[in-house]
């Protein structure tokens, strides 16, 4: 049972306090709050879903367009005999 200083009033308060007696501030014994820190926590994960995507993204479009390119130059009647056979 440690006592610091509340992160937003000063106020002495013991670091497992959830709020600050005096100002209410929450978790007054760490220096971000808990909204500051699930913030920071939900951008990280944002970043990570979006490289996740991105990278996806690249990979999908770099090994589809060789095949789509192939199809299409292919010649007409390349493409009519391999119907009938």
């Amino acid at each position: 049972m440690s006592l610091v200083p509340c992160r937003a009033c000063g106020h002495e308060v013991d670091t497992s306090a959830l709020a600050c007696p005096q100002c209410g501030a929450t978790d007054p014994g760490h220096k971000l709050s808990r909204q500051q820190r699930n913030l920071i926590v939900s951008l990280i994960q944002l970043l990570i879903v979006v490289t996740l995507l991105a990278w996806g993204g690249l990979y999908a479009w770099k090994t589809t367009v060789p095949i789509i390119k192939e199809i299409l130059g292919r010649p007409q009647t390349e493409q009519v005999q391999e119907g009938h056979n």
